[in-house]
């Protein structure tokens, strides 16, 4: 990961190692506020880090489904707000897409030939280039799938 960041160019900073190293050891998606919190950096460094980082494909962004419904103090709808955002460490180099569980938030890797095909199939028929794509998937884990009784 820190490799990515030098090839990229970019110098391996204080608050971009310890932003790295809080994902790393927390195992699960934090908030923006939680990573700051962990890699005792400021908010505004880590808002940085963590944007500079998702474009990159170290990190994965993610909407906390939990937080779009849940009022901010500050009257801001936390779903048009960065404060809904969960971010996690990218474990596969390949390209990926992101699967967020809406009952643990648990953060899944997955690759789709069937989807990549696609997209390819889309940018042939319609004469595009997508230079980027985002797709987001979100349900359950087969635990928490499991944990409700919901059938596949």
């Amino acid at each position: 990961m820190i490799d990515q960041l030098s090839h990229a160019g970019y110098k391996i900073t204080g608050p971009r190692r310890r932003v790295l190293a809080a994902l790393r050891e927390a195992g699960e998606p934090l908030t923006a506020q939680e990573v700051a919190a962990r890699a005792g950096a400021s908010v505004a460094s880590t808002y940085r880090a963590l944007t500079l980082m998702t474009r990159l494909g170290v990190i994965s962004e993610s909407t906390d489904t939990a937080a779009k419904h849940e009022p901010h103090a500050s009257g801001v709808d936390s779903a048009t707000d960065t404060r809904g955002k969960r971010y996690a460490l990218c474990v596969t180099r390949e390209h990926h897409h992101h699967f967020t569980c809406r009952g643990c938030h648990a953060t899944l890797e997955v690759t789709s030939d069937a989807l990549e095909r696609a997209l390819a199939e889309l940018q042939a028929t319609t004469g595009t280039l997508i230079e980027r794509h985002e797709v987001t998937l979100l349900g359950l884990c087969d635990v928490c799938r499991r944990q409700i009784g919901v059938a596949e």
